[in-house]
């Protein structure tokens, strides 16, 4: 064997990197459906037939930067909730490392602005399995709170996690439209932190058992 060999399937995965953070680029920068698959050869530096051999089309490259990008989360979420015992904690923890991850990453934020306008091409692929493991931990932790008395006993767990999903996704939509420079509304404005406070707080009082 060909020491050629041995290191070609780095090299395969690092190609297929730089494709993923041009795509994500491109799209967030032009939008998804205006974006082009030599646009996107063209920002990864590589040829389009090259572009081609990881991936078939403009399609799933969307699916597998959204796939990636919320396995980061999900494992993110895991290894900060592991050595947390108690339920609303697990949640904030939830909260908080998502809000600095996107903070930190514009680009993972718009991503999730672009699964949200594709929600029929995610729906019916298997990228959704990310979302549903992250609405499953969720809960899992409110299950927790039930069996150890601090949520309420007939807590319907199923429509709390779908509502606490669903609050978080319009937090990030308030938070990406505060941020555009097509609003001309200048006085609204939007904090990421402050959402996510309010949302802990009104979920805790509503979960809680009394």
């Amino acid at each position: 064997m060909k020491i050629t060999d041995l290191i070609k399937p780095q090299r395969n995965t690092d190609k297929r990197e730089l494709i993923l953070d041009a795509a994500l680029k491109t799209f967030v920068k032009r939008g998804y459906n205006d974006t082009k698959v030599a646009e996107i050869a063209a920002e990864a530096n590589v040829a389009e037939g090259t572009l081609y051999n990881y991936f078939s089309s403009k399609e799933e490259i969307l699916l597998a930067l959204f796939d990636e990008k919320w396995k980061m989360i999900i494992e993110n979420i895991k290894s900060k909730i592991s050595t947390i015992e108690n339920p609303n904690d697990k949640l904030k923890a939830i909260f908080m490392t998502i809000i600095n991850m996107l903070r930190k990453d514009r680009y993972l934020a718009e991503i999730f602005l672009i699964d949200m306008k594709q929600s029929n091409l995610f729906l019916n692929n298997y990228t959704i399995n990310r979302v549903l493991e992250f609405i499953n931990i969720i809960e899992d932790i409110l299950k927790e709170g039930k069996q150890k008395g601090i949520y309420k006993k007939n807590l319907n767990t199923k429509v709390a996690k779908m509502v606490i999903f669903g609050s978080a996704q319009g937090i990030l939509m308030s938070w990406l439209l505060s941020e555009s420079k097509m609003i001309k509304d200048k006085s609204f404005n939007f904090s990421l932190y402050s959402a996510a406070k309010t949302l802990k707080e009104i979920f805790k009082s509503g979960l809680q058992n009394k």
